[in-house]
């Protein structure tokens, strides 16, 4: 990085601001959909319905989710917990794309850390 020092620490504080607004909501005791939260279509059984001959109707919602092992598990959701399922599994993906930017900050960070130290490094000959 060929910024200067006081560049180089203005853009570190910025990354602590957005580290920190990050960790608010990674924070929060909401209610978590571990796995993929997805609707499957299946078809009526009925011969005079037009999902004999497309994908189905949108019926049934599992919950995916890797197990140990590397196994993938789907269990039924009920009708009941659809609306909740649906939201804690909207919550799960907002919750992996703030880590994913999380990451992107550390990484940030080091590289800015990494570009200071070399400012302050001796180059002894």
């Amino acid at each position: 990085m060929n910024l200067s020092r006081t560049k180089l620490l203005a853009k570190l504080n910025g990354l602590h601001k957005d580290r920190r607004r990050l960790l608010r909501r990674l924070k929060k005791e909401d209610e978590l959909a571990i796995g993929t939260v997805s609707v499957v279509n299946r078809k009526c059984g009925s011969p005079n319905c037009h999902c004999v001959e497309s994908g189905g109707h949108p019926q049934t919602l599992f919950l995916f989710n890797d197990q140990d092992q590397g196994r993938r598990r789907c269990k039924l959701v009920r009708r009941a917990d659809e609306s909740w399922m649906l939201k804690a599994g909207d919550r799960y993906r907002k919750f992996r794309k703030d880590m994913k930017q999380l990451r992107a900050i550390d990484l940030e960070e080091k590289q800015i850390l990494m570009a200071l130290a070399e400012r302050r490094a001796i180059h002894y000959k």
